[in-house]
């Protein structure tokens, strides 16, 4: 006996949104979170301005933001590196150092940015240069000291955008 095939309707196809939905939200978390990571290594400041052509963009493979934080009068309220304060003594300073070497013992590769003020006196921007070579030689082995200086690029088409100048450091 022979189907009739007038009682049964033919089938929609729908797409089931929903999976696509939930991936969409996941990403947007994901996304707000990373963001909020990096702009936690950064501290308020005015970077120096440096004409077109005078800096390169630093790889952010391996690296750590070291900033130098602005005070009054070209003083500096401490050095802040990954969440944690080192304070503007030699004391602060070599625990500054040897902070750096555990960094450097687990990548040798490391390069330090280093972020001030365009207010801040050299004479506090300098040691925290020279806990960079100092933790490279606490380290040991391959470490060799990478220090980029944190600039603007002064150009009207590129105003506002941050660029690097990087400084070698000799073994």
């Amino acid at each position: 006996m022979p189907r009739d095939r007038s009682k049964f309707p033919p089938a929609a196809i729908e797409a089931n949104l929903t999976p696509m939905i939930d991936v969409t939200f996941l990403l947007i978390v994901f996304f707000a979170l990373v963001s909020r990571m990096s702009d936690s290594e950064r501290a308020d400041m005015d970077l120096a301005s440096v004409p077109p052509g005078a800096s390169a963009q630093a790889d952010e493979d391996s690296r750590v933001i070291l900033n130098v934080i602005p005070a009054s009068d070209g003083a500096i309220g401490g050095y802040r590196m990954q969440g944690s304060v080192f304070d503007a003594t030699p004391d602060g300073v070599a625990r500054l150092a040897e902070s750096l070497a555990e960094l450097y013992r687990r990548n040798p590769n490391l390069a330090v940015n280093l972020r001030a003020d365009r207010s801040s006196m050299y004479r506090w921007i300098e040691p925290a240069m020279r806990a960079t070579t100092t933790a490279a030689m606490l380290a040991g082995g391959d470490a060799l000291p990478r220090l980029n200086l944190v600039v603007v690029e002064d150009a009207p088409s590129t105003a506002g955008s941050t660029a690097t100048s990087t400084t070698g450091g000799a073994r």
